[in-house]
């Protein structure tokens, strides 16, 4: 290609803006390790993948709204949550390829994209499926009583009857504990089926789960006969739903959804997990939910206040599984992602 690449980005993503920022030689600056911090990240090979598409090999990358010229003839477009159509498509005569951060072609017209000649590629994101991935973690931890069951194998709990071990012995759940169950045969609530709530659906399938969802908009027959689910009203789901799990974005119109209404219409001996973000969880009715026993446990990765301070009131709970917000995985692994989406610019550029 005999002009330098032009690379619209559709979204001010916070993930894709390090991209751009990388894009545009700005990795030196402080916002972009603190959003690493505190990993230190190596940049070697993102950086190997990204040969002709930064601002100082002549390329031009940013939002149309700070860069005028990428309004028309971009030669790639790169989103996650934008919208490619036929609008968008007609001012960029020249473009080749649309690449998405995700593994599915949302908000992109695939028919107008063929007919224009570009090519779309959708990177999947191995965070989300990590984030999938400790949604079921909680789910298990709380029902099996890992950390009550992990603290009494360590205090050296025994028997019953007080007898010590013997070899080849038998001594089922000899801690006494109860209630430990497991997720087959339950059913799963999903709060927001975007790419991690359909990534949580078919695990949980895979446990042998039921699993309803609701959404602000039913997905289609199609997709809900793909993924194995069944919608419901938020009030219905919550009600019988033995297991219920936040996957809806965090925004000032999910501000708090999970509240005190949300937690009474919850199942009695119901577990909450939030893996989503802190800000949808008014977390005064979660505690109350969860103290009084209406709610049987809870699995939090995503807090209103984040670090926990020392005294905060939910560590005395012993019917609650919390993690540091580290769901989706070392924060240096959307590099890889990167560099995969350059990958797919620089071969769709003829740049390799």
């Amino acid at each position: 290609m005999a002009a330098p690449p032009r690379i619209l980005f559709l979204d001010d993503d916070q993930v894709l803006r390090l991209l751009r920022m990388l894009l545009r030689n700005e990795e030196a600056q402080d916002s972009f390790a603190a959003w690493f911090a505190p990993e230190q990240v190596d940049l070697s090979d993102v950086l190997a993948q990204l040969n002709g598409l930064r601002h100082s090999e002549g390329a031009l990358a940013g939002l149309a709204s700070q860069e005028p010229q990428l309004q028309t003839d971009a030669d790639a477009i790169v989103l996650r949550r934008g919208v490619v159509d036929e609008a968008l498509l007609s001012k960029h005569p020249r473009l080749r390829v649309v690449v998405r951060l995700g593994e599915r072609p949302e908000g992109i017209d695939l028919e107008a994209t063929q007919r224009h000649g570009a090519r779309v590629i959708c990177v999947p994101r191995a965070t989300l499926h990590y984030t999938a991935e400790h949604a079921l973690l909680l789910m298990l931890a709380s029902g099996k009583r890992l950390l009550q069951a992990d603290s009494a194998v360590r205090a050296g709990a025994v028997d019953a009857q007080g007898n010590a071990a013997s070899a080849g012995t038998i001594a089922y759940n000899w801690a006494g504990l109860s209630d430990a169950s497991g997720l087959h045969g339950r059913t799963l609530g999903i709060v927001g089926l975007g790419e991690v709530g359909s990534l949580v659906a078919r695990l949980a399938l895979a446990f042998g789960m039921q699993v309803l969802y609701t959404k602000p908009r039913r997905a289609s027959a199609t997709q809900e006969k793909g993924l194995g689910v069944a919608y419901a009203t938020l009030p219905d789901l919550l009600h019988r739903c033995d297991y219920v799990s936040l996957h809806a974005p965090g925004s000032p119109e999910t501000q708090n959804l999970a509240n005190s209404e949300f937690f009474a219409t919850m199942k009695r001996g119901a577990v909450f997990v939030n893996t989503s973000r802190g800000s949808l969880v008014q977390e005064d009715a979660l505690y109350e939910a969860l103290a009084s026993g209406h709610l049987a446990g809870a699995g939090l990765d995503v807090h209103a206040f984040e670090p926990r301070s020392p005294g905060d009131r939910f560590l005395s709970l012993p019917n609650v599984v919390m993690t540091p917000h580290l769901g989706g995985g070392a924060r240096s692994g959307v590099l890889r992602e990167f560099a995969a989406m350059a990958a797919q610019i620089r071969l769709a550029l003829h740049l390799e």
